[in-house]
């Protein structure tokens, strides 16, 4: 199942998005480490598809050496996920800093070469006229995680970062391998499910390494 890590500057408000994504319930407060252990939760795109949300230990300036270790520890799932969430508190007049240390604490850590959403938090708070933009990400959107205003397009984003690597699928399925479908729904995208005399006509798409095992003779086109 394709995997998202949340990081940020600590107080960005990674914790409160976990929450209002998947009510996760853990602990939200404005507190240094309030989040220590990561929370894994599952999350269901609009498409129907799954995928891994992980929550982790808040990031700070000059991280105490003995400290070190412990965020490695920690930030595990982030140095193996498919996509980074970078929450940023555009409300804090720092936000530039805090966002520099959160790109050099990764790659101290080694956490590169992932696609990078830089998800600017709290706009509901944020001063008129600040400049919301990101030159290192890959994709930036704008959300209140505390009044849910943004977060419609994070998973819509989300869902399209996730098909773009995937395979593109059509096969007509007998309704003996009528299983089949079901792993299509649970870890790609169904696009389209017709029933037929010979069998279930599926259009969808699906990740490289289960291609094989759902296409046989079906062509793929790679998107």
């Amino acid at each position: 199942m394709p995997t998202a890590a949340i990081v940020g500057y600590t107080n960005a408000g990674k914790s409160t998005l976990l929450n209002r994504l998947t009510d996760a319930g853990i602990l939200a407060e404005d507190k240094l480490f309030a989040t220590l252990d990561p929370t894994t939760r599952n999350l269901n795109l609009p498409g129907g598809q799954q995928v891994l949300l992980t929550d982790t230990v808040g990031f700070i300036r000059k991280l105490p050496h003995h400290l070190i270790e412990a965020f490695k520890s920690t930030l595990e799932e982030a140095k193996y996920s498919d996509i980074i969430l970078h929450v940023v508190d555009c409300s804090n007049p720092q936000m530039d800093m805090q966002m520099y240390v959160v790109y050099e604490t990764l790659r101290e850590l080694g956490v590169c070469d992932k696609v990078m959403v830089t998800v600017f938090n709290k706009i509901d708070a944020a001063e008129g006229g600040v400049i919301l933009k990101d030159v290192s990400s890959d994709h930036q959107v704008r959300i209140s995680a505390k009044t849910g205003e943004g977060l419609d397009e994070l998973l819509n984003l989300l869902e399209t970062i996730l098909r773009n690597q995937k395979v593109y699928l059509e096969k007509v399925y007998s309704y003996k391998e009528a299983g089949k479908i079901q792993l299509i729904r649970k870890y790609g995208q169904l696009l389209k499910e017709e029933y037929q005399e010979d069998g279930i006509l599926v259009n969808a798409y699906v990740p490289s390494e289960l291609f094989a095992s759902l296409a046989n003779n079906a062509d793929a086109v790679d998107e």
